[in-house]
């Protein structure tokens, strides 16, 4: 064989697993755009080199829809429930990618939407988590947390106290290390494309907006509105200021969550109307149909809109929102495509405290379908059939109830462990290991439910003791490995020299969720159906398992063919470059993918 393919190679693996060095160490100088290039066969973080061309019939507006925390098989699962105008429509007259799963194994929300809106790994867009711990300032960082404080625009009162979720100094992208869609149209239309990014969680909104969204909102269970933030506007648009003042969160108050479907045994397409495992929900709703609302309050407060985000009425009441921006602003009706994306949170809320197997989700997720059939209608008579292109998509799975048999027969490992417990254990396991000293011996700076799966060494201590940090990690991380509800653990010095057992699973997934200046010392991988949280009850994600990993994909609208189901296995990070595609601009600088081969460009 010639030296030459064969060194190309190893420099190519080692790019794959080495994280952000390797990926721009080897990312090509990109080419003149002409014909398309065939993507090589290559792992799901390997940047392509060059932009794709843009889609045979432009749409005048491409939206995004994520569904927070649907699984890749919701799709299918409940196919024969769903109605004609929603999934359906779009498997028939678009392009369902059945078989797309997230390439890096930190599948939360953060991360997951900043993939979709950039193409690009963690690894390189530096969303690692939720949140993480920065070692230069010695505290935890949100995700979306601004390098200055921002007020909420409308601002909140400081006697409804400090946001549920989210930093108390207001929200902005500046952590965003990536360039997304929504700047990419930006750049390339010199401001001309309109972006709207919407949400009711915080983060959502902000990563898929970019740096400078016409419009980014979010919801606060404080008053029951909608805002933005200081660091995009000082005032909010006068479309939302008129949604707001009409209270349309206020609307469910003396209503129930009652099951779309009369008509239908619920048990027999998901479980129990009570599983073990299940949670009770918020201001009292209970782990059993109907769900009230308002609980004990007598008018609308933080404890009812928490119960209306936990219900599939958090949706229609952004839907409303989505709407009226599309009516107000005009969209998809400007002399350039606008961009409009929507996170619909709802689906993860309920799926965090019922499980994927619950009647709670299926019936979300049966909205969902018929939301998704509104949403289609209403564009087609605003911006008309054909003027307009929907790509669906989620930023991860969740793993169902580990006390559920059904749980216990596929995955016998499946249980319930805490970060206490284990961070307790490795405390004393490391004591044991060097010995007591006379320097106070604190091993671990942070590791709890904020910055899992990450431990946080103290590094000061450990070299106070005059031991190094990298033999301490190696310890640590054969305790944890060693534990029966873990599968494998990684050091950060591993990751960064690329140097793995042959044998070791997911060390391509967790090359691609590392990044240098915002990971830990080790990164545990806990075994299939296991729940790692403080919590008892409810269920989480966060792992390179399948039920995290895998998510739906589908594109429908101008330019998109009718092929239905393509069953080839699709990166999450080709989400953006279609996207992109469908946009007729370049694709985010550092994304990793092109979009689908199926889907037809401009020659």
């Amino acid at each position: 064989m010639p030296r030459i393919p064969v060194i190309l190679g190893a420099l190519l693996i080692f790019a794959t697993v080495a994280g952000v060095g390797g990926y721009f160490l080897l990312r090509p100088p990109e080419p003149k755009r002409q014909a398309r290039p065939e993507p090589a066969p290559v792992d799901p973080g390997t940047p392509p080199g060059s932009d794709p061309k843009p889609a045979t019939e432009q749409p005048k507006l491409v939206v995004l829809v994520v569904f927070d925390q649907m699984r890749g098989d919701y799709i299918s699962r409940w196919a024969e429930l769903y109605g004609p105008n929603g999934f359906e429509r779009i498997k028939k007259d678009g392009v369902w990618f059945s078989e797309c799963y997230i390439p890096y194994s930190c599948t939360s929300t953060g991360p997951g939407h900043a993939s979709l809106s950039t193409g690009a790994p963690p690894s390189v867009h530096g969303i690692i988590e939720n949140e993480w711990f920065d070692r230069k300032t010695g505290t935890q960082m949100y995700c979306c947390q601004p390098k200055r404080p921002y007020e909420l625009v409308p601002p909140v009162p400081e006697s409804l106290g400090k946001p549920g979720r989210g930093a108390a100094t207001g929200y902005s992208p500046e952590r965003l290390l990536a360039q997304t869609v929504a700047d990419s149209l930006n750049e390339s239309t010199k401001g001309q494309g309109r972006v709207f990014s919407l949400s009711i969680k915080d983060r959502t909104a902000v990563l898929m907006g970019g740096q400078k969204p016409t419009g980014a909102y979010c919801f606060d269970t404080r008053d029951g509105l909608f805002h933005t933030g200081a660091f995009y506007r000082d005032a909010p648009h006068p479309w939302v200021t008129e949604f707001n003042a009409a209270k349309p969160a206020d609307a469910w108050f003396e209503q129930k969550w009652e099951k779309l479907r009369t008509d239908i045994d619920y048990a027999k397409f998901s479980g129990p109307d009570d599983a073990p495992g299940e949670t009770v929900g918020y201001n009292g709703q209970g782990r059993v149909f109907s769900h009230p609302f308002k609980g004990k309050l007598t008018a609308p407060a933080k404890g009812y809109y928490s119960a209306l985000e936990c219900s599939p009425s958090g949706n229609e009441m952004l839907f409303g929102l989505v709407k009226k921006a599309v009516t107000a602003e005009k969209l998809g009706r400007g002399a350039v495509p606008d961009l409009l994306c929507v996170s619909f949170s709802s689906n993860d809320i309920i799926g965090h405290q019922y499980g994927p197997d619950s009647q709670e989700v299926m019936d979300v997720t049966l909205r969902a379908d018929k939301l998704v059939g509104e949403f289609l209608t209403f564009l087609d008579t605003e911006v008309g059939k054909g003027k307009y292109t929907m790509v669906i998509a989620a930023d991860h799975g969740v793993c169902p109830l580990p006390e559920l048999p059904s749980t216990k027969a596929k995955y016998p490992a499946a249980q319930r462990a805490t970060t206490e417990e284990l961070a307790a254990g490795l405390e004393a396991a490391l004591t044991e290991m060097y010995g007591k000293s006379d320097v106070k011996t604190k091993w671990i700076e942070v590791f709890d439910d904020d910055v899992w799966p990450w431990l946080y060494l103290n590094h000061k201590t450990i070299e106070a003791r005059k031991l190094k940090v990298e033999d301490v990690a190696e310890r640590a991380r054969d305790f944890a490995a060693g534990r029966g509800y873990v599968e494998t653990a990684f050091t950060r010095k591993e990751l960064e020299d690329g140097k793995f057992p042959p044998e070791q699973p997911f060390k391509k997934a967790v090359a691609l969720a590392y990044h240098p200046d915002r990971c830990g010392d080790v990164i545990i991988i806990p075994k299939a159906g296991v729940q790692i949280s403080k919590y008892t009850t409810g269920t989480g994600h966060g792992s390179p398992h399948p039920y995290d990993a895998h998510i739906p994909f589908l594109v429908y609208g101008a330019g998109v063919p009718a092929l239905g189901k393509r069953a080839e296995k699709v990166s999450s990070l080709s989400v953006a470059p279609t996207l992109a595609w469908a946009l007729g601009v370049p694709a985010p600088k550092q994304a990793a993918q092109f979009p689908p081969e199926v889907l037809p460009v401009k020659k």
